[in-house]
């Protein structure tokens, strides 16, 4: 029984350290494959890494790419040219309702003596007193200096106008005389859903030369 037991035990040592060893070696292998892997997906992504836009080997963008049309190129000057023309026919019929039209509804307009307007009816409600008030009957003609189209849907027009209203020669008077009066206008108009508009105007008046 003793030789019998012994037999055994030696026989269940064996295949426990073959049992150990196998498993030992799946464990090895298994290790030696994830790190392989690792190893060549490490690879791919540098390679795509390398060919991607972030790359040391790849060109620059130019600063200038990242714009559309930046500074005087051409565009839709006849769109931008219209607007212009809108505001002065506007102007010249004593029409605030049509003048205010030529505005986008967020717009701001600041006068000669620098007062600000907000929004296409306030323009409307302020011009609507002057057109009737002291620039009743008067005309002007804008001239286009510049236009600096900053995108295919904004541009910077550079506007000198020559006014002439007509003022009494005293108080209390109805003799009129009229007064040449000349300024600048900067205008940012955009294109929205396919019409051209003014969304910012500053007006500067010239000063006459003594």
């Amino acid at each position: 029984m003793t030789r019998y037991t012994e037999n055994v035990t030696r026989l269940i040592r064996a295949n426990s350290v073959s049992s150990f060893v196998s498993h030992t070696r799946h464990i090895v292998s298994g290790t030696v494959l994830a790190a392989a892997l690792l190893l060549v997906g490490c690879g791919r992504g540098s390679t795509k890494a390398e060919e991607g836009p972030t790359a040391p080997g790849a060109p620059n963008t130019s600063v200038a790419d990242a714009f559309d049309h930046v500074g005087p190129q051409h565009g839709d000057e006849a769109g931008v040219a219209a607007v212009v023309t809108a505001w002065d026919a506007a102007w010249n019929a004593g029409d605030a309702a049509g003048l205010a039209a030529t505005f986008v509804e967020d717009a701001e307009f600041i006068n000669a003596m620098g007062r600000l307007f907000v929004g296409a009816e306030a323009i409307r409600a302020q011009h609507a007193i002057t057109l009737a008030g002291q620039f009743k009957g008067s005309y002007t003609e804008g001239h286009i200096r510049r236009i600096t189209f900053l995108s295919g849907t904004a541009a910077v027009v550079d506007v000198d106008n020559d006014l002439t209203r007509y003022e009494p020669v005293a108080p209390g008077s109805t003799v009129l005389r009229a007064v040449q009066q000349s300024g600048r206008h900067k205008r940012l108009v955009v294109k929205r859903g396919g019409v051209w508009r003014t969304m910012l105007f500053q007006n500067t008046m010239v000063t006459p030369t003594p």
